[in-house]
């Protein structure tokens, strides 16, 4: 029997690392990052598809922070909304199945969750040009999977996202950490999701936006606590406001997700336990 090929672009950060882990055992995996795609060079992109011809392309690729965005709008654009729309109108083209990552940042605050049927609104660069993907996704493909992320902790190599900072951060000695209290969202464990992913694909649910998160809310000083805690590492947490640390663009502080069509991955601090035993220190 065949193994199916597919082609996992942004196969080094945490949400591909996790898919790669995942996938792996029962499919040829062909990854692509910045060591070796330049991905926007869309038609460099093009010309991958055309060498490999995949099965299956999962998209993890992104132009992400808030203020990076903010600083470079047109890169924001290229990676976050035409990569999408030239992988959605490929997929058509070539017959491969697409599976893209999306954002809960596609929403503006508010204290209910937001499902699959919500409108979005996005308040930054960042969320807008995510969900102008979603929005070439949706009209231009057929075979594909959405999935919307909120705020992901997991393994990964590169420490540039918030958990992996702030762990960084008591490697090197940092005995106090002020994490803000009044940032929202529903923390997830990028290994939960890859399962969740693959079990959607391979069960056939129907194609079309998902929203993939494990159950709960958190603040970041919930979600540190928790993992200072369950490392049992000598460091103190200390509360703080998003307001203490200014940036350019404007930030989500209340994004809460939860799908209508799936149930509810575990509680996020069963998976963070789980995350928590994996790290070494």
């Amino acid at each position: 029997m065949n193994r199916k090929k597919i082609l996992l672009l942004g196969d080094r950060g945490k949400m591909g690392t996790a898919l790669d882990m995942v996938f792996s055992k029962e499919y040829t995996i062909i990854g692509k990052n910045t060591d070796n795609l330049n991905a926007f060079d869309l038609n460099g992109v093009c010309n991958v598809i055309e060498e490999i011809v995949p099965d299956i392309v999962i998209n993890t690729i992104a132009f992400v922070g808030i203020d990076a965005c903010d600083r470079e709008p047109q890169k924001a654009f290229i990676l976050n909304s035409l990569l999408p729309k030239v992988l959605a109108e490929l997929s058509m083209d070539k017959g491969f199945v697409l599976i893209h990552f999306s954002t809960e940042a596609v929403f503006s605050d508010r204290e209910k969750y937001y499902t699959e049927s919500d409108i979005p609104h996005p308040i930054n660069v960042y969320g807008f040009t995510k969900y102008g993907g979603d929005c070439f996704i949706q009209a231009l493909a057929k075979n594909y999977y959405i999935f919307r992320l909120p705020l992901l902790f997991g393994e990964v190599a590169k420490k540039t996202q918030f958990v992996e900072k702030m762990l960084e951060r008591v490697r090197a000695g940092e005995k106090v950490l002020k994490i803000s209290d009044d940032i929202f969202s529903s923390p997830s464990y990028s290994l939960d999701i890859a399962f969740e992913a693959k079990r959607i694909l391979e069960e056939q649910m129907p194609f079309g936006l998902f929203h993939l998160a494990n159950d709960g809310k958190a603040s970041l000083y919930d979600l540190m606590k928790e993992i200072i805690g369950c490392l049992n590492l000598d460091v103190e947490i200390h509360r703080a406001s998003h307001k203490d640390f200014p940036s350019r663009g404007i930030k989500n502080t209340h994004v809460i997700i939860r799908s209508e069509k799936i149930k509810p991955l575990r509680d996020w601090r069963e998976a963070v336990k789980e995350y928590c035993s994996k790290i070494k220190f």
